[in-house]
């Protein structure tokens, strides 16, 4: 902090720590790098509340963690039903809208995309109102994931959307995104953009485990195993894959697939294995939502980690399971287009597989290949993980970005 003043920051998210979406993990170590560094930083979020199966004890309304103050406020899950959700989406973003206004003055505010779009629009006005920089973190970029997915569909509700999204990076002091594909789609939307948008990934999640040993929770077997950890959402596209580990093809045998989570697709896999032959069905294995640590685990104990999305999401979004696959050394097959920055990254990296997500004669091949490769070049594919880890996803390396954004952020607005 030589030569510059303690910020007053302000990071709002509708999830935080110990809520289980990645975001609220990644955001508490941001946060905590900042006050690390003798920034003065609050967090405005709510109760745990987005998997209420979990049970996770209300937190304090207003708390001190990590040398940060966390302020939650009360809104019922949005799984209570589609009015719950729909009223959160307002009275989030308008109760933080009102904090920024009428609370202490911050020099810094930053909001992410839960909720998409109006979450970012109130916070960017209200900060521009009290002369505060403001960050928006684009997890994944909206209203064009909606529209591929079908929310934001009708073409007068994608336009009123989008022209409220444009606002409001045209407000931002930066526009942090996870991928070139995704500044890309930024610079397509607005090409004025430009010197805005930093592309700045995110790291492995922590686990907060208590240090003792955690074991995966499915034992290892002699197959090739390919794991999936995460949401089993609609947005992932694995049906296709495992339906392709399921055909009765010579060599799969020798493969299994892992998928931990829970989601909307995991119906229709279960539905696909007890279709299955009999003699396949085993290769496809579900587990339920378990720890981060459970997870991780079962991750450094696979040979292949998949990232899958379903067509043109990854020009929107990039999966943040990627970085705690290659801190694991677990190489990747990822099925996304072959010209996205992940899979260009991962063939370029010998880190990885890449085939796209419609491309089931090349889903084919992959799984054949990976099925076939020897322990040589499974070392080798590992090692070459584990570097690019070290090079673009380390927890280190990743947090010393922020932290230099957050300076740069400071000296603007000394010399403004």
């Amino acid at each position: 902090m030589t030569g510059q003043r303690p910020a007053r920051v302000l990071a709002v998210h509708r999830y935080y720590w110990p809520d289980t979406p990645p975001y609220a993990s990644l955001l508490r170590e941001i946060v905590r790098r900042w006050s690390d560094a003798g920034h003065d930083v609050d967090v405005l979020s709510t109760q745990p509340s987005y998997k209420p199966e979990l049970a996770i004890p209300h937190r304090p309304k207003v708390e001190n963690a990590d040398g940060v103050t966390v302020r939650r406020l009360d809104l019922p899950p949005d799984r209570s039903g589609i009015v719950a959700r729909l009223l959160n989406m307002v009275r989030f973003p308008l109760a933080v809208m009102l904090r920024v206004l009428v609370g202490r003055g911050y020099d810094v505010v930053m909001c992410s995309t839960a909720p998409p779009v109006v979450l970012a629009y109130a916070t960017s006005l209200a900060a521009r109102l009290r002369r505060a920089s403001f960050v928006y973190h684009c997890m994944d970029i909206h209203p064009e994931i909606g529209a591929l997915s079908g929310e934001f569909r009708a073409k007068p509700v994608f336009a009123l959307l989008r022209a409220l999204d444009r606002a409001t990076c045209r407000r931002a002091a930066a526009i942090v995104v996870l991928s070139t594909d995704m500044r890309d789609a930024l610079l397509a939307r607005d090409p004025g953009l430009h010197d805005r948008i930093v592309v700045l990934n995110n790291f492995d999640l922590p686990t907060y485990a208590d240090g003792a040993e955690v074991a995966s929770p499915l034992p290892r077997t002699d197959r090739t195993r390919l794991v999936f950890t995460g949401n089993l959402g609609r947005f992932q596209g694995l049906e296709a894959l495992a339906g392709a580990v399921l055909a009765e093809r010579p060599g799969l045998e020798r493969l299994e697939l892992v998928l931990m989570g829970e989601g909307a697709a995991k119906a229709a896999v279960e539905q696909l294995v007890a279709a299955a032959p009999e003699a396949t069905r085993d290769r496809v294995q579900l587990l339920p939502h378990g720890s981060a640590a459970s997870a991780r685990a079962l991750v450094a104990e696979a040979d292949f980690g998949v990232v899958s999305l379903t067509p043109e999401i990854i020009r929107y979004a990039y999966p943040s399971k990627t970085a705690t696959y290659l801190a694991e050394s677990t190489p990747i097959v990822a099925l996304v287009e072959t010209d996205s920055e992940l899979a260009t990254a991962a063939v370029a990296g010998g880190y990885g597989f890449a085939v796209a997500p419609d491309d089931e004669a090349g889903l084919a091949t992959v799984l054949d290949r990976v099925a076939s490769l020897d322990g040589a070049a499974r070392d080798a594919l590992a090692a070459s993980a584990r570097e690019a880890w070290q090079a673009g996803f380390s927890a280190d390396t990743q947090l010393d970005r922020w932290e230099d954004l957050l300076r740069r952020l400071l000296n603007d607005r000394e010399d403004s």
